[in-house]
């Protein structure tokens, strides 16, 4: 009776091998029809479109060894991007180099990870494999198949270690992230070989010691390309002071990472644990959560980067497995986790088939049919640089000071967002501004009318966050008027009065009793002119108080004036009261109908725990007097 008993055993275990290949064969063609009908009606917007600007306009020396250090993160996405540019990759395909890698992540996924069937196969459909890193063409797309690669290898370390180093760098090269998680592998690797370094042969050895050595170096050069660069305009504010944040950026990336709340995904987490404890799992994913977590409280976080956290908590079940068998509690914590996910990607997919995610699409193919030049827009703000792929060369006159490179520069010599450089601009018969939320439309749209500007066109779009629109990515194209403006500029701004507040240009803060403002160390002002300032001059007048705390805490404070880039000179104040700084402003200086006055102090508060904001000084009023006017 053994033979047949042991037959029919056979036969079973076959027939659940035929159902559980064509279950994975059916989720993985779910998956792709998914991700691919979605992306036929997604619209690609401007951090998608900066890494493919960086691969077109730029050779790969100048794009590691000058414009990572302005990126903040090594080159490897937009190192791949290159080489797909230029073999005729069209930017038409982009997201599906992004499909192709969310489906190897998921065929990994479903054909290898050591989870129960009903895990394997829903995980797919959550939102960061189904929408945010393979609709997204982003570089946190190589995440989930390198991962996944690295667990099927993880075991066969010592005998594969360029495998497992080339793998481990790929990760690093992604991102600071990649960084994080490629060591914290790299260690639970090797820690153990080196604990029992005398069992290993003098071959695997000098091929382990070979490969540590090459991804030693290749961790080296990321972290050289990557170190931000002196003038970088991008995560300004970072260091130790952000610390005082970092609750709500561990509430925010936790409640991000798994269920939308930070309490349920807690749970999740505490749920994990003993099977991660047991399995190991958990010395690689607790000390990169916070590492990653401090990361994102001192330097930049952002909503993007919270999937990272989702796919290092799977990473650590995946290689806990390996060694414990799948508890209940960790089930339900999946289950919880798989429900919430599947939910924010039906959303998410729902949205972007009904709906434009960037405005950009839109607005270059109105470019293509009205026929603008290249260098034929002068843009303003980020999210243009969303419809530059759309064109074979730069189509903004202010990008790369009208040369051939449409990416976005984010060093400080970038003067799309300066409204002094739009002013003194001789090439912006069209203006096309690109805005993330109302204050900024309604800023540039006044700043606009101010020098005679009418707005031609809008170009509706927002990106979609899990359950809801993130902010707006929408245009508004701007076109010069043969009319006056309906809002008149004027010489002499009271900084209380709301009607005026658009000729404050940066740098100032809300009313405060109904009378001033705080300034941050530079701010800046559009004024007018006074009539026949440009053959007689005029007198500039900034009434500004500083209060004792500004003194105790800072000492002496200069400050500095200048009038379109001619400097007014200085002034250094020694003791708290109310001042008035004035200088003389040449004619010459004054023959166009709006002037930019910056104004500089050498120093400002920043590390008051009552106030996250610099502040420089309070200011009442500033304008232009005739200079035969004594100065209050």
């Amino acid at each position: 009776m053994a033979a047949p008993v042991e037959t029919l055993r056979m036969e079973q275990q076959g027939r659940a091998w035929d159902v559980g290949k064509v279950c994975d064969g059916a989720v993985l063609l779910a998956y792709a029809c998914l991700v691919l009908w979605t992306i036929r009606y997604h619209e690609k917007w401007a951090d998608e479109a900066q890494a493919w600007l960086l691969a077109r306009d730029t050779s790969l020396g100048d794009l590691w060894f000058r414009l990572m250090h302005y990126e903040g993160s090594p080159g490897v996405w937009q190192t791949l991007l290159h080489g797909l540019i230029a073999v005729g990759w069209p930017y038409a395909g982009y997201n599906f180099v992004s499909a192709l890698l969310g489906f190897a992540a998921v065929w990994m996924l479903v054909r290898y990870a050591p989870l129960p069937l009903p895990a394997r196969l829903l995980l797919p459909f959550t939102y960061y494999f189904c929408y945010q890193y393979s609709v997204i063409a982003r570089s946190y797309a190589l995440f989930a198949p390198l991962l996944f690669a690295t667990a099927l290898v993880l075991k066969k370390a010592p005998q594969r270690p360029f495998l497992l180093m080339g793998l481990l760098g790929l990760i690093a090269g992604i991102s600071v992230h990649g960084v994080v998680i490629s060591v914290a592998i790299w260690l639970i690797a090797y820690v153990p070989l080196g604990l029992r370094w005398r069992e290993l042969t003098t071959l695997e050895r000098r091929r382990t010691l070979a490969a540590a050595l090459i991804y030693g170096l290749l961790l080296l050069l990321f972290v050289i390309c990557a170190w931000p660069a002196k003038d970088v305009a991008f995560a300004e504010h970072r260091g130790l002071s952000n610390l005082r944040y970092m609750p709500d950026v561990a509430q925010a990336t936790l409640a991000g990472a798994f269920t939308g709340e930070w309490i349920t995904s807690l749970a999740v987490i505490g749920l994990t644990l003993p099977f991660l404890w047991r399995g190991g799992g958990w010395v690689f994913f607790v000390p990169v959560t916070v590492i990653l977590l401090i990361f994102g409280t001192l330097v930049y976080a952002q909503v993007w980067h919270f999937g990272i956290f989702f796919l290092a908590w799977l990473f650590a079940i995946w290689i806990s497995a390996l060694r414990t068998k799948i508890t209940k509690p960790t089930m339900i914590a999946l289950s919880v986790v798989i429900a919430c996910q599947c939910d924010w990607t039906a959303q998410a997919v729902y949205y972007d088939w009904g709906h434009a995610y960037s405005g950009s699409s839109e607005a270059a193919r109105f470019f293509h049919e009205t026929g603008v030049a290249a260098n034929g827009v002068y843009a303003i703000g980020y999210p243009c640089t969303a419809v530059q792929p759309y064109f074979g060369a730069n189509l903004y006159s202010d990008f790369d000071h009208g040369g051939s490179a449409g990416y976005w520069d984010w060093s400080k010599r970038n003067l799309a967002d300066d409204p002094s450089a739009l002013f003194s601009s001789n090439r912006r018969e069209l203006v096309l501004v690109g805005y993330k939320n109302n204050a900024e439309k309604s800023r540039w749209a006044k700043l606009l009318n101010l020098i005679g500007y009418e707005q031609a066109r809008h170009f509706e779009g927002s990106t979609f966050w899990q359950n809801g629109i993130f902010e707006a990515e929408s245009f508004d194209l701007y076109r010069r008027g043969s009319g006056h403006p309906a809002v008149q500029a004027v010489s002499d701004i009271n900084t209380a009065d709301p009607a005026q507040a658009v000729q404050l240009l940066a740098g100032f803060y809300g009313v405060e009793m109904h009378a001033w403002r705080w300034t941050a160390k530079k701010f800046s002002v559009a004024l007018k002119p006074p009539p026949d300032a440009a053959g007689k001059g005029a007198k500039l007048d900034l009434s500004l108080y500083l209060p004792p705390i500004q003194l105790q805490m800072l000492g002496p404070i200069t400050l500095q004036a200048d009038v379109d880039g001619y400097s007014l000179g200085s002034r250094t104040f020694s003791a708290p009261g109310l001042y008035t700084y004035s200088a003389i402003v040449s004619g010459g200086h004054l023959r166009v109908p709006l002037v930019t006055v910056n104004f500089y102090l050498d120093k400002a508060i920043t590390t008051l725990k009552t106030d996250a904001r610099e502040l420089g000084a309070v200011v009442n009023s500033v304008g232009f007097s005739s200079p035969t006017t004594p100065s209050p």
